[in-house]
């Protein structure tokens, strides 16, 4: 139970640190800051998208072991 206590914390740090950088990134992409070309346009794009995509990821895997976690609690005696 304590494992899954500490997966579960892992994943939520792992999504909150990737949900940051691609803010972090969007913010750069957004921000006037001289000429960027398209081509690093769509790769900060890209990455973005792959930063939130791993990020819900971890998110989603954390509200699963969580679930599973309450599982557990319910079926063992008190």
């Amino acid at each position: 139970m304590k494992e899954l206590q500490q997966k579960i914390a892992d994943y939520i740090r792992f999504g909150q640190v990737m949900l940051a950088l691609s803010a972090f990134l969007m913010l750069g992409l957004l921000l006037p800051n001289g000429q960027k070309e398209a081509v690093q346009m769509f790769a900060m794009m890209g990455v973005i998208a792959a930063f939130l995509g791993g990020s819900f990821y971890f998110f989603y895997r954390a509200r699963v072991l969580r679930d599973k976690l309450e599982e557990n609690k319910h079926e063992q005696p008190l």
